[in-house]
């Protein structure tokens, strides 16, 4: 800033100074401490409070006095032409505390309404103006103001001054709010002195030695903390001021409860640490003095304190060794062993445990050996073996059951053979087979304990000796009864029992199934020439195929009657075959016929090629195709014309547009050549055909065929149907485009001086719908020229 400048700013700024400070004038003001005496008899609101805080108001005797102190300001300045009044009261306060069972509710008691008249006093005090203050709240921070107006004034006096009169201080539904508030507050202050003193009380009957009622030490120690916590909050200390009055000493007793909470709590924790050990101690004491149940029950507390006390475990498992629970002990001690970390001692302890469980199973299988119960004697071994390989720690003896489970196998070996010899002896062989099969097996599954199943191959090969008898038997009885069926079906089983297990066949077993075959042989002959009478041809035919092989089968090739019933049958089926491809062949060329007839040339063409396949296909039956050849050879012209026209149509479907064109011309060319219009067609030219066609790709595709041609006519005309047909824009402005520029290259070379935009409206007309087709034409025009 520049220096000459600071003068005149120093200037300015005295000067608005002062005429700041002369618009703002004080005219007036005063502050004074009044004190409003209240009394509970003659005001209602405070009867009521007084009421609730147990004093009796019937009397004077008995009445509330409250002296309140309130400072009191007023205020009167000058700004301008204006007066400011202002009046307020600040600090109000009841002088003297207001005990109920011990406790101040002074503040409660503190009015928080007033009532005024505020005075303006001008010339000799006289009233100028009264503002009427009713039912304003009385704030208990800061000032309450009571009045604060404007009044206007053109005068000079400046000795005005204020009054406030009619002052009255009363009581709102705020004070009996806080005052429910605050009893609330004390009753639960006295009600948590009583309860205080009931839960000191009930501390000293949780006894930490008392392991018996431990747990439930325990958890109504956990209550209680928890009802302590609950007991004494911050908003009670805080609103009820017990850093200054605790009557009672709440918060100290509290806190000392709390301590000795905690102190418990340390003593439970500590007894219920050595708690395992305790019970553990008195267990092994019972179960050394021979009760055992008290033993376990005590063992059982001690895993209830703490589930992971190995000791525990092991003394359990004991027990149950020694009961003879083998499986329970089993797996309490693989537990033991296999997932707790238990001292070298118990670890000791529990694998020697370990070894006597595993001889004793292997103990109670030699025992079921010895009485012949193989298969429970198989589970105890098993489950020697498996409960030692559990044991990561374990040394494994596997002898002590493999040898055991090998004399149990082959146990169950003999009992099987046995059990099928029996059933043999019975004839009951359907239960000999069974047996003697499940002995087979049972030996191949297990060969370390059974070196052959030799004996049972032996029993099933007897078993099948006599159901082979039983066979031959019931086969002589059907052919005797002349059932060949079921005879020939009892020989053959009997045939492959001999084949399947070596077995020594009877002497006449080929003799007999001949002979039971020869009847069933005649009677499929019989079967087939039915069938063929019948025309069911296929039928027939596998009949035939089934006798042949039946004639090579039994040896009976060379039977004259067969061969002669064999060879009728043959010729019966051959007949009606002739017979069913001279009928086909009538049927087909009179078909043709028909289709020549409705002008059908390509239908009927097919026809007379089956005619001709029906009787080439059956050369024996020297049926002639002669007729039908002629025929064909006649109808060939428009016959190939319709099948150029169905192959387009084919294409057209297949969205083959380009071959379909192709194909169509193709058929074009052939009408005219072969003069296929002597036959009485008509043909359609490719742009008629496509004008009337729905297809809008093969329509697109003829267009563009057109104008490649210098078609230009009909390639718009094309163009202008796919208008009609709501080709999509795109497409239609592609082929417009494509259509241009052909007609474009074709006049380009033809006249390449010729006006290219009046031969491009030429074209369009001036259709708005070909507008591609004219920029098209006009900008390959130029480009070529």
């Amino acid at each position: 800033m520049k220096a000459h400048l600071l003068p005149f700013l120093l200037v300015a700024c005295l000067f608005w100074g002062g005429r700041a400070s002369a618009q703002s004038k004080v005219l007036y003001e005063q502050n004074r401490q009044e004190t409003f005496s209240l009394s509970s008899f003659t005001d209602p609101d405070l009867g009521k409070l007084a009421q609730e805080l147990g004093r009796d108001n019937h009397h004077r005797s008995g009445k509330l006095v409250l002296s309140v102190d309130v400072e009191q300001q007023e205020k009167i300045t000058r700004d301008g032409n204006q007066l400011v009044i202002t009046a307020a009261f600040r600090n109000v306060r009841v002088r003297e505390q207001v005990l109920y069972r011990e406790f101040d509710f002074a503040d409660e008691l503190t009015p928080t309404v007033a009532h005024a008249k505020v005075q303006l006093l001008g010339p000799e005090d006289k009233v100028l103006q009264t503002f009427d203050v009713s039912g304003k709240a009385i704030k208990q921070d800061g000032a309450t103001v009571l009045v604060q107006a404007s009044v206007k004034d053109t005068s000079s006096f400046v000795g005005y001054k204020l009054r406030v009169v009619e002052k009255k201080l009363a009581f709102s539904r705020e004070n009996f709010s806080a005052l429910h508030q605050r009893l609330d507050l004390v009753k639960r202050y006295y009600a948590a002195d009583v309860r205080l003193a009931q839960l000191s009380r009930e501390l000293q009957t949780i006894n930490p030695n008392d392991i018996d009622r431990l747990a439930q030490h325990k958890e109504h120690l956990g209550g209680l903390g928890q009802e302590l916590d609950r007991l004494f909050d911050n908003r009670m200390d805080r609103e009820l001021g017990l850093n200054r009055r605790d009557p009672v000493q709440l918060r100290r007793r509290v806190n000392d409860l709390e301590h000795q909470v905690k102190e418990r709590h340390v003593a439970l924790d500590q007894m219920w640490a050595r708690l395992p050990e305790i019970y553990y101690n008195r267990g092994l004491e019972l179960a050394m003095n021979g009760n055992a149940r008290a033993g376990r029950e005590f063992f059982e507390r001690s895993l209830q304190a703490n589930p992971a006390f190995a000791p525990a475990h092991l003394q359990l498992a004991r027990l149950d060794f020694k009961a003879g629970f083998l499986n329970e002990a089993a797996k309490r001690t693989r537990e033991l062993l296999n997932r707790m970390q238990v001292d070298p001692e118990t670890y000791r302890f529990g694998q020697e445990l370990a070894l006597d469980i595993q001889n004793a199973y292997v103990a109670e299988g030699e025992k079921l050996n010895n009485q012949g119960k193989y298969r429970q004697a198989i589970e105890q071994f098993e489950q020697a073996r498996d409960f030692c390989r559990g044991i990561s720690s374990l040394r494994c003896r596997s002898e002590l059951w493999d040898n055991g489970i090998a004399f149990a196998k082959s146990g169950l070996y003999d009992d099987l053979l046995q059990d099928g010899r029996q059933a043999l002896t019975q004839n009951n062989l359907a239960q000999a087979e069974k047996l003697a099969r499940e002995a087979q097996q049972f030996a191949r599954n297990n060969k370390t304990a059974i070196d052959s199943d030799a004996a049972a191959t032996t029993l099933l090969r007897d078993v099948q000796q006599q159901v082979y008898q039983q066979q031959m038997t019931d086969g002589r009885k059907a052919l005797q009864a002349k059932q060949y069926s079921a005879a020939l079906k009892a020989f053959e089983k009997g045939k492959s029992l001999a084949s399947d297990y070596s077995l020594t066949p009877q002497p006449d077993a080929e003799k007999l199934l001949r002979q039971a075959a020869r009847p069933v042989i005649l009677e499929k002959i019989a079967e087939g020439q039915l069938q063929a009478n019948a025309n069911k041809l296929p039928q027939a035919r596998n009949v035939a195929a089934e006798v042949t092989n039946l004639q090579i089968r039994y040896g009976l090739v060379n039977d004259k009657e067969l061969d002669g019933k064999f060879r009728t049958l043959n010729q019966g089926i051959f007949s009606q075959e002739c017979a069913n491809a001279q009928a086909a062949y009538d049927q087909h060329y009179q078909r043709s016929l028909q289709y020549s007839s409705e002008r059908l040339f390509a239908q009927a063409a097919a026809e007379l090629d089956k005619a001709i396949a029906a009787a080439k296909g059956n050369g024996g039956c020297a049926i002639s195709p002669a007729t039908a050849e002629v025929e064909l050879a006649r109808i060939d012209a428009p016959a190939h014309y319709q099948e150029l026209l169905q192959k387009a149509n084919t294409l057209i479907g297949q969205n083959k547009m380009a071959e379909a064109v192709k194909v169509y011309q193709e058929a074009s060319q052939h009408f005219e050549s072969a003069n296929v219009a002597r036959f009485g067609l008509g043909h359609e030219l490719l742009l008629a055909f496509a004008l009337r066609h729905e297809n809008k790709a093969f329509v697109s595709e003829v267009a563009k065929h057109a104008a490649a041609a210098g078609d230009a006519q009909g390639a718009l005309d094309l163009v202008k149907r796919l208008v009609v047909l709501k080709y999509t824009k795109y497409n239609l402005n592609q082929l417009q485009e494509q259509v241009g520029q052909q007609l474009a290259t074709r006049d380009a070379q033809a006249n390449p001086k010729g006006d290219y935009k009046q031969l491009a409206n030429a074209y369009t007309g001036g259709s708005k719908d070909l507008k591609t087709l004219n920029k098209a034409y006009q900008k390959q025009f130029k480009k070529l020229t």
